[in-house]
């Protein structure tokens, strides 16, 4: 690509950017080999005008989901976990209202375990899997389509328990650091503010958001949960980028086997069929 290319890249995203109120941005471009170019736009902090740099660090929210998978199929690979055992050959605890059979750990991965969706990140991580016990299944497990943080949320705890370490030690342990994403952080704390982009919302809450609208610096919260609480650089996320692209192969080591990988990715269940419509599937650690 040549700087022409990449000048007209920048002038789209610089207007959607203007259009969006979007405060600041950070972009890597990557092949399955190397990294084409990291730019970045805007500011990392409006009151302090700190500018976005290669080194800021961003929240990566549910696309944290992807190592949860990743950590716990290099597990059952390493032969520590069965993926169609009940949740609670793990966490004894767990525990949901329900006539059905019991919610494996497969369920939790791919979304069809029929439970509740959960928050996004909070503290208190295993008094919300706890607190399932207090709800009931919706559809048989395997059956259906459902989003559920919380499910992840449990899963963060399967894999401390299979580790003996905390969720986020395990991620770094068994992905970060054999793929090399030195910049990149498991658990959101506030000693990690200084190298983060301050998050924004839209002033107004009793109105649907528009870009016209004044933004305000958005609700702090620390989190160290399977459901997404990551927090990385362009950078390092094109290596992610390209582990996943070359099939579970890194530049060092391969972290999931071809057949491993291929089971993480697979089609499991379609959303939103109806018996006049085929399946057209999903991949299960989504």
């Amino acid at each position: 690509m040549d700087d022409a290319v990449f000048a007209q890249l920048d002038r789209i995203i610089e207007r959607r950017m203007a259009a969006d109120n979007t405060p600041g941005l950070a972009l890597a471009l990557t092949d399955r080999e190397r990294t084409l170019r990291v730019a970045t736009y805007g500011f990392a902090d409006l009151a302090a005008r700190t500018p976005v740099t290669p080194d800021t660090l961003f929240e990566i929210g549910s696309i944290g989901k992807s190592f949860t998978s990743l950590a716990l199929m290099r597990e059952h690979e390493a032969g520590n976990l069965d993926l169609q055992a009940p949740v609670a050959r793990y966490l004894p605890w767990f525990a949901v209202r329900s006539a059905f059979p019991p919610i494996t750990v497969h369920h939790l991965l791919c979304h069809t375990a029929g439970i509740i969706a959960g928050t996004d990140p909070t503290p208190g991580v295993a008094d919300q899997v706890w607190a399932l016990r207090e709800t009931e299944a919706a559809t048989a497990p395997g059956t259906g389509f459902h989003y559920s943080n919380v499910g992840y949320k449990a899963l963060g705890l399967v894999l401390e328990r299979l580790t003996g370490q905390g969720y986020g030690d395990a991620i770094r342990s068994r992905i970060l650091a054999p793929l090399g994403m030195t910049a990149s952080e498991p658990a959101i704390t506030n000693a990690l503010r200084p190298r983060l982009a301050v998050g924004y919302a839209s002033l107004y809450d009793d109105r649907p958001a528009h870009p016209s609208h004044p933004l305000v610096p958005a609700t702090w919260l620390e989190t160290e949960s399977g459901d997404g609480s990551l927090a990385s650089t362009p950078e390092d996320m094109a290596v992610y980028l390209r582990m996943l692209l070359n099939r579970g192969r890194g530049a060092r080591d391969r972290l999931l086997s071809e057949a491993g990988f291929a089971a993480m990715t697979q089609r499991i269940i379609a959303i939103g069929r109806t018996p006049s419509r085929p399946a057209t599937g999903t991949e299960s650690t989504r």
